[in-house]
C-alpha cells in the first residue's frame, strides 16, 4: 500500500494543536449551570466488543485502535471490530483471551499481555501472533506468564513486568528475555505501570510502592508519600516539565518534581466546594492534555479533568439517560488517539470516545432541579442582544428566559393568570427586538407581547372578535418590523398583520381563494426585508412578494416542470447574506439561493441532499464572519461555504440529532452563532469549529465470492501473501476473478461521514464514489492482466486524500489462455493439419477398400444364399414389381410366375395360410412390427402343399411415412415344421406328467398345514402353560409374602387378647391402679398398630397380585402409569428375590402414562428377572439388575441389564429362538425369552435387542410406542 506516509505526517502537529484550541474552552463551558461541551460515545458488547471490560488500549502505526478485554482482543477502525481470541488447536492465536497490557511497536507490529498465557507479538503483515511463554528448564524465557505491565522505550527496548518479581527486557533479534541487574525482587512482582523518564531511567509504578530504576537498570531506589508510608501505585503520568503524576489505589493523586520531590497530594474531599477536590481517592488512569490539563479516571466516580493550574476539576459521570456520558464510573484506561481524541476504558461498559472538536459545540441544557438552567428542553425562538445575551422562547411550559452563556439563566417569564402583565402565554415561539428597543414576543394562543426596554411588565396584543382591528389570530408566529416601522405580524392560520407606525390597529392580509393576488395561505412563517426594498413572506403555499402600491402579493411557487424555480412551496424561514442574496429555506426541498438576472426575473438555485445537505428540512439561516451560511435542520447544522462546498455536522460531532426549530435562530456580536433545536440550544464560535483530519483509506479485506479469505501461509489458494494495509498484493488465479475488496479509514469521530472513490486502473474509466455505508468495491469475471485498485477518501465539504492509495492486483490467466498454452495450440494445429493430411489419403484408400469390399461382400452374400438354400426378394411396392434371386427351384412359383410382383404370388399361397401372410405383411406395412416374418404353405413343383419362412423389412419410405421398398428371404421350412409337430406331441405328454405330480404335491401341501396348524396350537399351549406356570409361581410367592404379615398380627392380636383378659380379672378384683391402666392402653395401641401396618402390607401385596394377575390373563391394552405398573410387577416378584443376594434397581419418571398391555409387560419383566436370577449371576456373590425408563418422543425406552456373567456371542446370536436353552436338562424350557421376543414384537408391536459379552453382563433394550397401535422408531 502506497501514499499513506505523506498524510501520516504532521497528524501528531494537528492533534496536538487541536487539543490546544480545544480543551482550553471546555472547563470554563463546563462550569456554566447548565452548559456541556464535552460528549462522548460509547462502544460495547453491542457494537461488536468481545467483553465490556476494557484493560488496555494501544492504536498501532497503521491507525487501528486495539483494546484488550477479559475475552478477547479487538481491533477496531471507527467501524468494526475484528476480534482475536485464544484457539486450542491454531499455534498462530492469541496466548490467551484474557488480555492484561498493550504496547504498539514502531513497525507497526502489537505486543499483548495475557493474564496465564504469558507475551504475543502480533505480525501484522501475516495477521498472526508469535507467543513467548515462561519455561523454567531456561532462564532466558518468561519468569511469569501473568503480564502485568509493558513498555516500549525511545531507544526500541521493550521491557516486560510480570508476576515473576523479575523485570525483564526482550531481545527481539533472538527472541529471549534477560533480566534487569536487579534480579528477583519482591517489589516487583506486581509492577502495574511503567514511564520512562526524560534521562532514560525507569518510573515503576506497584503494588509495594513507587522506584525509579537507574538507566543501568542495577539499582531501585523508592519514592514515599509525606507519611512515609509505601505507596500502592496504579498509574503514571509525566507532564511537559517533567513531573511525575501518581496515581494511587485509594490514596489520590500524588504530584512529584523531575527530583523525585513531593510537590502536592490530592485527595477527595466531600466537604470542598464542587470542582475544588480531586473526585475518587482510587485513581486507575492519567493522562496529560497538552495544554497541561490533566485527564483523571476513577474506578468508582467517573472521569475527571484539572485544569493546567491544578487547582479546578471538572466531572464526567455516566447517567443512564444521556446516551453522550461516558461509559461508565468505574474506569480503567485512558489513551489519547494520534488524531487527538481521548479514548477511555471502563470496567463495565466498553470504551468512550471523546472527539475534542466536538467542544466547539455548547449544548445549553435543562437541568431538573437547577434555576439556572432552561426550564424546558425545546428552545422555539431565540434572539441575541447586543450584550450578547441570549432570549430563549420555550415550550411546554417553560416560558420566556435571558440566558448569559457565562452565568446560565438571570431572568426568566412565565405566564401568571393573577398577573396582567406577565408574559401571555407559557409557549413562546418568536422572540426579537423592535427598532426602539422593545422585546416582542410571539406565542401560540396568546397573541403577541411587547416588554418595553428595562420593564418587567408586558403589553398585550391579543384577538378581539369584537374589535376588526386587534390582532387577526392568538396563534403568532412571528414579528418582523421593516424600514419604514411597520410592523408585520406573521400569524399561525390568519395570514399576516400590518400595522404602520404610530396606527393603533391591525390591517389583516389572509387568504382569499377568489382573490388571486391575496397571500398564498394562511400560514405565515416568515417576513423579511431586503435591502432593495422588497418585502418576502415564507408560506405554507410558496413565496411571496408584496408591492405596497398596489397592495397586492406576487406568488412565487415550486412547478415540476421548471427546475430554476422553488424546489418546495413549503417555505420555512428567509434570510439574505452580505451579498445581497435572499435564501429561502424549505420544509423537504433544501435550501434555494435566489439569482436575479439582468432583466429582472429570477430563479432559483436549489442545494438540497442530493448535493450532499444532512436533511431537506431547514429551521434557520446565519450568515457567519467569512461570508459562509450555517442551516440549522431536523437532523443536525450544516455550513456551506461559497464553493457550495457543504460540511454536515450530526450528533457525533456535538450537535442536537434530533434537530432543530425554524426560525430559532441568532448570531451573537462576538460572532457565535446560536440554534434553538428540541433539546436545548446549541452554541458556537464558527472560527473554533475545527476541520476533520482528512482520513487515511486503506483496504481492510479481501473477499471471493462474498467469503473472506485468509493469508497463503493459512490457505495455500490464497491469494494474500500479506494483510492489505500493510501493502500487500493480490494475486488471483483465473477462478478468482468475482472479489470484493472491503475498505476503511481508521478514524474515530463522525465516521459517517467519510466519503471514499475507488478505481481500479485497467478496467475503470472513471472514480467510482461511495458512502461509509457502503465501503466495499466489487468486481466479477476480471479479464487476465494487471491492475492497480485506488482509494481515495475525504470528509463532508473536505478535499480527498492524496495521493491515492493503491494495491497491486493480478488476474492469472487460464491455464488453456497461457503463453505456453497458445504454444502448444500453435503445435496442436500443425499436428492438426498433419494428421488431416494423413486421413485424407487413409479415407481415399479406405473408400477404395471398402468399395471392393462390398463387391466381395455382394459376391460373399450370393454364395451364402446360395449355400443356405434361401431365396432373396426384393419388392418394388409403388410399381408392385418384385426382383427374386437365388430362387427356391422346387417351388411352383419359381417355374410358373418368373415375372409379376406380389399379386403374381398370392396364388401360390394355401388358402388357409392367406390371412395370416396378408395380415403380418399389412402390420409391417403400416409400421405396428418392426418387420415382416410369416410362415405358411405354397405348391411345390409336384404339387404338394409344403412350408416356407418368408422375413422381410420396409427398406425405404417416402417424406410422409409410406413405404416404398421391401426386401426379404424365403427359406424352406417343411423340414422345421415336422420337427415342431413332434416337440408338440412331446410337449403335450409333458404337461400330463406335470399335473400328475402338481396333485401329489397338493396332498403333501395340506399334510404340512396340519402339521403346521398342530405345531401352533402346540406352541400356544407351551405360551399358557408358561403363563400359568408364571401365574402359579406368583401365587406361591405371594401366599408366603401375605403369609408374613398375617402371623404377625395373629400374634399381635394374641397377646392383646391375653393383657385384655388380664385388665378384666383386675377389674373383677378390684385391684385396678392408673400406672397398669396405663400400660394396658400403651400395649393396646402398639398392638392396633403392628396389627394395622401388616394389615395394611398384606392388602397392598393383594392388590398387587389382584392387578398383575388380571393383567397377565389378558393382553388388552389399558392406560398405565408406568411407574406404578414395574413397581407392582417387582413388588409380586418380591419372593423370588428374596431367596437370593440379588436386587433390582427401578429408575423410571414419575408421572410417565402410557397405553400398553399390562400383562404381556408383566411377562416380559418377569421372564427377564428370572432370566438374570437362573443364568447370570454365581451363588457366592450379590448382583444387580438395574431397570432404566425414559420417554424418547413418542417411543417409550426399557433398558434391562444386569451386571452377571454375561454370555458369548454364539448364544447371544440364539437367544431368542425357540426351545433354545443353555440349561438342557436342568429344568430350563428354552420358550422364556422367545416368549419375551414375541410379546414385544407383537403384542407391544415394538423392538428387543440384547448386547451381551462375557464377564460384562447383558442388556436388553426395549422400544415400544407410547400410545395404542402405535409401533416404535
Amino acid at each position: 500500500m502506497r501514499g499513506r506516509g505523506r498524510q501520516a505526517r504532521g497528524w501528531i502537529v494537528r492533534a496536538i494543536a487541536l487539543v490546544l484550541c480545544c480543551a482550553a474552552a471546555a472547563p470554563a463551558a463546563r462550569a456554566v449551570p447548565g452548559t456541556d461541551a464535552v460528549r462522548f460515545h460509547t462502544f460495547s458488547t453491542a457494537d461488536g466488543l468481545p467483553q465490556a471490560t476494557v484493560r488496555a488500549i494501544a492504536q498501532d502505526a497503521t491507525g487501528f485502535l486495539w483494546l484488550g478485554t477479559q475475552d478477547g482482543l479487538a481491533r477496531f477502525d471507527g467501524y468494526s471490530f475484528q476480534v482475536y481470541r485464544h484457539e486450542r488447536d491454531d499455534p498462530w492465536s492469541l496466548a490467551e483471551s484474557h488480555v492484561t497490557a498493550l504496547v504498539a511497536d514502531t513497525d507497526g507490529s502489537l505486543w499483548v499481555g495475557t493474564l496465564t498465557g504469558g507475551l504475543s507479538h502480533y505480525d501484522p503483515d501475516l495477521d498472526r501472533f508469535r507467543t513467548y511463554r515462561a519455561d523454567r528448564a531456561r532462564s532466558d524465557t518468561l519468569a511469569s506468564d501473568n503480564i502485568t505491565a509493558l513498555l516500549l522505550t525511545r531507544g526500541g527496548r521493550l521491557w516486560v513486568a510480570n508476576t515473576g518479581g523479575r523485570l525483564q527486557w526482550l531481545d527481539r533479534t533472538a527472541g529471549t528475555l534477560h533480566d534487569s541487574g536487579l534480579g528477583q525482587r519482591a517489589a516487583l512482582r506486581m509492577v502495574r505501570s511503567m514511564l520512562e523518564l526524560p534521562d532514560g531511567s525507569l518510573l515503576l509504578g506497584t503494588l509495594d510502592g513507587l522506584w525509579r530504576l537507574d538507566v543501568a537498570a542495577t539499582r531501585l531506589e523508592q519514592f514515599h508519600a509525606s507519611d512515609g508510608r509505601a505507596l500502592d501505585v496504579y498509574t503514571l503520568a509525566l507532564d511537559a516539565r517533567g513531573h511525575w503524576w501518581v496515581g494511587t489505589a485509594d490514596a489520590g493523586m500524588l504530584h512529584f518534581d523531575a527530583g523525585g520531590n513531593l510537590v502536592a497530594r490530592y485527595r477527595h474531599d466531600p466537604d470542598a466546594p464542587p470542582g475544588r477536590a480531586l473526585h475518587d481517592d482510587a485513581v486507575r488512569a492519567l493522562l496529560f492534555d497538552p495544554d497541561g490539563s490533566l485527564w483523571i479516571a476513577g474506578d468508582g466516580h467517573g472521569l475527571a479533568r484539572m485544569d493546567p493550574a491544578g487547582v479546578g476539576f471538572t466531572r464526567y459521570t455516566h447517567d443512564p439517560a444521556k446516551p453522550d456520558s461516558v461509559a461508565a464510573n468505574r474506569l480503567y484506561v485512558l489513551v489519547r488517539e494520534r488524531s487527538g481524541t481521548l479514548v477511555v476504558g471502563s470496567w463495565t461498559n466498553g470504551f468512550s470516545i471523546h472527539d475534542p472538536r466536538t467542544q466547539a459545540f455548547v449544548h445549553i441544557e435543562s437541568v431538573a432541579g437547577d434555576p439556572r438552567t432552561l426550564p424546558a428542553r425545546p428552545v422555539t425562538g431565540l434572539h441575541a442582544d447586543a450584550d450578547g445575551t441570549l432570549w430563549l422562547g420555550m415550550t411546554e411550559a417553560g416560558g420566556l428566559v435571558q440566558l448569559d452563556p457565562a452565568r446560565g439563566v438571570v431572568r426568566r417569564f412565565k405566564h401568571d393568570p393573577d398577573r396582567p402583565g406577565s408574559l401571555a402565554h407559557d409557549f413562546v415561539r418568536h422572540v426579537t427586538r423592535g427598532r426602539d428597543g422593545s422585546l416582542w414576543v410571539s406565542t401560540i394562543g396568546g397573541g403577541i407581547d411587547r416588554l418595553p426596554p428595562q420593564g418587567n411588565e408586558f403589553e398585550h396584543h391579543r384577538h378581539d372578535p369584537a374589535d376588526p382591528a386587534s390582532l387577526a389570530s392568538d396563534s403568532v408566529l412571528g414579528y418582523y418590523e421593516d424600514s419604514e416601522g411597520t410592523q408585520w405580524i406573521a400569524t399561525n392560520d390568519r395570514g399576516v398583520d400590518e400595522r404602520c407606525a404610530g396606527c393603533s390597529g391591525f390591517r389583516h392580509h389572509a387568504h382569499d381563494p377568489a382573490v388571486p393576488d391575496s397571500i398564498s395561505d394562511n400560514t405565515v412563517s416568515a417576513v423579511l426585508q431586503t435591502r432593495d426594498g422588497s418585502l418576502w413572506f415564507a408560506t405554507r403555499g410558496g413565496l411571496d412578494r408584496y408591492d405596497r402600491a398596489s397592495g397586492r402579493f406576487q406568488h412565487l411557487r415550486a412547478r415540476s416542470d421548471d427546475p430554476s424555480s422553488l424546489s418546495s412551496n413549503s417555505i420555512s424561514t428567509l434570510f439574505e447574506d452580505s451579498h445581497g442574496n435572499l435564501w429561502i429555506g424549505t420544509q423537504g426541498g433544501g435550501l434555494n439561493r435566489r439569482i436575479v438576472h439582468a432583466d429582472g426575473s429570477s430563479s432559483f438555485e436549489v442545494i438540497d441532499t442530493s448535493d450532499g445537505l444532512a436533511a431537506g428540512a431547514i429551521g434557520t439561516i446565519v450568515e457567519d464572519g467569512q461570508g459562509r451560511i450555517w442551516v440549522s435542520t431536523t437532523v443536525g447544522i450544516s455550513r456551506i461555504d461559497a464553493q457550495r462546498r457543504i460540511v454536515n455536522f450530526s450528533g457525533r460531532d456535538g450537535v442536537q440529532g434530533l434537530g432543530y426549530w425554524t426560525n430559532s435562530g441568532a448570531l451573537l456580536p462576538d460572532g457565535r452563532i446560536a440554534f434553538g433545536g428540541l433539546d436545548g440550544a446549541t452554541l458556537f464560535d464558527p472560527a473554533h469549529v475545527a476541520g476533520r483530519p482528512v482520513p487515511t483509506p486503506m483496504v481492510v479485506d479481501l473477499l471471493l465470492r462474498n467469503v473472506p479469505v485468509h493469508m497463503r501461509w493459512r490457505d495455500p489458494r490464497s491469494p494474500l501473501l500479506a494483510s492489505l494495509w500493510r501493502g500487500g498484493q493480490v494475486q488471483l488465479a483465473h477462478d478468482q476473478s468475482n472479489v470484493t475488496f472491503e475498505f476503511s479509514a481508521p478514524s474515530f469521530g463522525d465516521t459517517g461521514s467519510v466519503q471514499y472513490a475507488y478505481r481500479l486502473d485497467g478496467h475503470d474509466a472513471q472514480w467510482i464514489q461511495t458512502s461509509a455505508a457502503r465501503r466495499f468495491a466489487t468486481y466479477t469475471d476480471l479479464p487476465a492482466g494487471d491492475y492497480v485498485l485506488q482509494l481515495r477518501a475525504r470528509n463532508d465539504g473536505g478535499d480527498w486524500s492524496d495521493p491515492p492509495v493503491s494495491i497491486d492486483v493480478s488476474v492469472a490467466p487460464a491455464p488453456w489462455w497461457s503463453p505456453s498454452a497458445w504454444a502448444l495450440y500453435g503445435l496442436m494445429a500443425v499436428a492438426l493439419a498433419l494428421l488431416v493430411s494423413w486421413r485424407v489419403r487413409t479415407n481415399l484408400r479406405q473408400r477404395r477398400a471398402v468399395q471392393e469390399s462390398i463387391r466381395s461382400s455382394e459376391e460373399r452374400l450370393k454364395l451364402a444364399l446360395w449355400g443356405s438354400g434361401s431365396e432373396l426378394w426384393d419388392v418394388d411396392l409403388a410399381s408392385g414389381s418384385m426382383h427374386r434371386d437365388n430362387q427356391l427351384a422346387h417351388l411352383a412359383v419359381s417355374h410358373d410366375a418368373l415375372e409379376g410382383g406380389l399379386e403374381a404370388y398370392r396364388p401360390y399361397v394355401h388358402p388357409d395360410d392367406i390371412g395370416r401372410f396378408e395380415q403380418a405383411l399389412s402390420a409391417h406395412l403400416r409400421g405396428d412390427m418392426p418387420a415382416f416374418e410369416a410362415s405358411f404353405r405354397t405348391l411345390d413343383t409336384q404339387r404338394q402343399w409344403v412350408w416356407v419362412l418368408a422375413r422381410g423389412r420396409v427398406v425405404a419410405r417416402d417424406a410422409g411415412g409410406r413405404p416404398q421398398r421391401l426386401s426379404g428371404t424365403t427359406s424352406d421350412a417343411n423340414a422345421l415344421n415336422q420337427a415342431l409337430a413332434a416337440l408338440r406331441t412331446l410337449n403335450e405328454q409333458l404337461e400330463s406328467r406335470v399335473e400328475q405330480r402338481t396333485a401329489a404335491l397338493q396332498n403333501a401341501n395340506a399334510e404340512l398345514r396340519s402339521t403346521l396348524e398342530q405345531l401352533s396350537i402346540a406352541q400356544r399351549q407351551l405360551f399358557e402353560a408358561e403363563k400359568l406356570a408364571s401365574l402359579g409361581g406368583l401365587v406361591a410367592g405371594i401366599a408366603h409374602e401375605i403369609n408374613t404379615p398375617l402371623g404377625i398380627g395373629v400374634t399381635a392380636a394374641s397377646h392383646l387378647q391375653e393383657e385384655a383378659q388380664r385388665l378384666s380379672q383386675r377389674i373383677a378384683g378390684g385391684d385396678l391402679d392408673a400406672d397398669e391402666l396405663a400400660r394396658f392402653e400403651r400395649t393396646a395401641r402398639e398392638s392396633a398398630q403392628m396389627i394395622l401396618r401388616n394389615l395394611q402390607r398384606a392388602d397392598r401385596l393383594v392388590k398387587s397380585f389382584k392387578q398383575v394377575a388380571v393383567d397377565q390373563s389378558s393382553e388388552e391394552r389399558r392406560v398405565v402409569d408406568l411407574g406404578i405398573c414395574l413397581n407392582e410387577i417387582l413388588t409380586t416378584l418380591g419372593p423370588s428375590l428374596k431367596k437370593t443376594p440379588h436386587h433390582v434397581e427401578l429408575d423410571c419418571p414419575s408421572g410417565l402414562v402410557v397405553e400398553t398391555a399390562p400383562g404381556a409387560l408383566y411377562q416380559i419383566v418377569s421372564n427377564l428377572v428370572m432370566n438374570s436370577l437362573t443364568h447370570a449371576f454365581t451363588a457366592d456373590a450379590a448382583g444387580t439388575i438395574t431397570i432404566s425408563v425414559r420417554l424418547d418422543g413418542g417411543v417409550v425406552c426399557i433398558d434391562f441389564g444386569d451386571d452377571g456373567r454375561g454370555m458369548d456371542e454364539a448364544v447371544r446370536a440364539r437367544i431368542f429362538e425357540p426351545f433354545f436353552t443353555t440349561r438342557r436338562g436342568q429344568g430350563g424350557s428354552g420358550l422364556g425369552m422367545h416368549i419375551v421376543y414375541s410379546l414385544v414384537t407383537q403384542v407391544l408391536h415394538g423392538q428387543i435387542e440384547c448386547d451381551s459379552a462375557p464377564g460384562a453382563g447383558t442388556r436388553f433394550r426395549l422400544r415400544f410406542g407410547k400410545d395404542a397401535g402405535r409401533p416404535a422408531g
